[in-house]
């Protein structure tokens, strides 16, 4: 038998994607999220509220009011390989390709009225955005509110870029700090209740608690090998989404932390023998998860993501209810995806450096501008000062149209081939 033979018969390697003792439980945890969400839907004097990424949901919680979230909604649905049904339905309405695949299969979800296990959505009592990290998330809102006839709140953020200076942020958090006294008289006005000042700082010291714990797993993620992979952050990054300021999440990550500090105790990693550290920049393309998880074959693992360190900043505490306002809008202010370009590289040098980084993925995501604006700018910088290979990635975190297996299949092994030679000199 020839050697080309041998090879053609040869059985594909199978991917083993180790994860977490504790991040198999996520799953309780989201449908514990789902059952709660839908019992409101029974209570009309439980209400719920629609928000995106980038709205402080302590906010919510400070009122008792459910945070509903049509991102995460839509996440399931492309893990669940029904996005794209979604999305041709919201096309069929007139809505372009172009748009946001999320928010397209947003509006597929609601208007078909799929099951949450399947992303479904309820009609909230309102709808709450902000332009910290993308404008879609405005148009998006203002579009559902429309066609739901529910009131919208929308929270402008100004961008703090390149050449501003602290007086000018100065300006920008007084602009933002009268929005959020905005947002309590308009929640009063539709609900009846005054911010409780007691309750939104306990919310803030719990949503402080929570972050202070995944940023201690991220700190455990710099050792070699790393403790924690990509398998589990991408889900685990849930409980600082929706449930910040609430005592689920903080348990959550408190079984999470303990499994992580027992595999540094035992010095084990998420692969046998790790060879490639990366850094993945963007959000993952759900209905094909498992393309990431084959990096484990090739002894790659991804231990760093801006996006899923954007979601866990600390507070800060003791400071009386007007600073802690203040202090919100600061953060509304200061997003990582709200970076201009020069920040941005000091950023992932700097990453690079501290988790000691060998190779970069880039999503440049049809549907995301905010991490795909300046990517290959990036891209090209990093790998000129840094002298690690970059993988761009083109196609959409929601809609697997835009991903073509052949090929995709072939840049992987093309960047892994680089890593190899990098790793050689």
């Amino acid at each position: 038998m020839s050697e080309e033979t041998k090879n053609k018969q040869a059985p594909v390697k199978r991917t083993i994607v180790k994860t977490l003792k504790s991040s198999r439980e996520l799953p309780k945890l989201i449908q514990w999220y789902m059952l709660k969400g839908k019992a409101r839907k029974f209570n009309p004097w439980k209400h719920t509220a629609w928000a995106t990424a980038g709205f402080p949901i302590e906010l919510l919680w400070s009122f008792d009011i459910f945070p509903l979230h049509p991102e995460n909604s839509a996440c399931v649905s492309g893990a669940r390989k029904v996005s794209l049904e979604l999305i041709e339905h919201a096309e069929s309405l007139g809505f372009s390709r172009d748009i946001c695949s999320y928010m397209k299969t947003n509006i597929g979800a609601y208007d078909t009225k799929i099951k949450a296990s399947l992303g479904g959505i309820d009609k909230p009592l309102f709808c709450a955005t902000t332009g910290t990290i993308c404008d879609t998330h405005v148009k998006w809102f203002q579009t559902q509110a429309r066609r739901m006839e529910v009131p919208i709140f929308v929270f402008d953020i100004p961008h703090f870029v390149s050449g501003s200076d602290e007086k000018v942020m100065e300006r920008y958090t007084d602009y933002v700090v009268d929005q959020v006294y905005d947002f309590f008289n308009f929640v009063e006005d539709l609900t009846g209740k005054k911010i409780n000042k007691t309750k939104f700082l306990e919310v803030i010291q719990k949503s402080d608690r929570l972050c202070e714990i995944w940023q201690e797993i991220y700190e455990t993620r710099k050792l070699i090998p790393t403790p924690v992979g990509y398998a589990d952050t991408l889900g685990d990054i849930f409980p600082l989404v929706v449930l910040p300021g609430i005592d689920k999440g903080i348990k959550f990550y408190e079984s999470l932390l303990a499994d992580v500090n027992e595999q540094v105790k035992l010095k084990k990693g998420v692969v046998e023998d790790e060879r490639h550290r990366l850094l993945f920049e963007g959000i993952p393309m759900w209905y094909k998860i498992k393309y990431f998880h084959q990096l484990a074959n090739y002894g790659a693992v991804v231990t760093y993501e801006p996006y899923t360190w954007s979601f866990g900043p600390r507070k800060t505490l003791g400071l009386s209810f007007e600073e802690t306002v203040r202090e919100m809008a600061k953060m509304m202010i200061h997003f990582p995806y709200n970076y201009n370009l020069e920040t941005r590289i000091d950023y992932f040098k700097q990453v690079i450096k501290d988790y000691s980084i060998t190779g970069m993925i880039l999503h440049n995501n049809f549907s995301c501008r905010p991490s795909a604006t300046g990517m290959l700018d990036l891209k090209n910088t990093i790998q000129k000062d840094c002298n690690i290979p970059v993988l761009i990635l083109d196609c959409d975190m929601n809609d697997p149209r835009a991903f073509a297996e052949g090929p995709m299949q072939n840049r992987m092994e093309g960047f892994i081939e680089l890593l190899e030679q990098n790793k050689t000199k």
